[in-house]
């Protein structure tokens, strides 16, 4: 009976190394994609206006960054502090791809194909 237990625990050792090999294989090829497109993204990205940043994020995911506070320490006071352009960069850059961020600016006409030409 210990001989069995043995194999069970042996066989599920192995599956589990192979699903967390699998894993960790789909985050590094994930984590190269997203450095292979970071420089694309934000030159594209660099081309649209603060309202059409706005715009994608809101339309296609129904949000955008999340609002950052600032609390005075005397008084608690909490004021919203403004979202700047990079704001919306930087979080479009984390939620999109870049085929789906040029899918978009070709749609709303924020550059043309010929842009893409090299």
């Amino acid at each position: 009976m210990y001989h069995n237990n043995f194999h069970e625990r042996s066989k599920d050792d192995e599956i589990r190394n192979s699903d967390m090999s699998k894993i960790k294989n789909e985050i590094e090829s994930a984590d190269k994609t997203f450095y292979k497109e970071l420089s694309s993204k934000y030159f594209l990205l660099d081309k649209f206006s603060i309202d059409q940043l706005k715009d994608m994020c809101n339309n296609l995911l129904g949000r955008g960054p999340d609002v950052e506070y600032y609390e005075d320490r005397i008084t608690k006071k909490k004021t919203e502090l403004p979202q700047y352009k990079e704001d919306f960069i930087h979080f479009i850059i984390e939620e999109f791809r870049f085929s789906e961020i040029k899918e978009y600016a070709l749609k709303k006409d924020i550059v043309a194909s010929h842009f893409f030409e090299k």
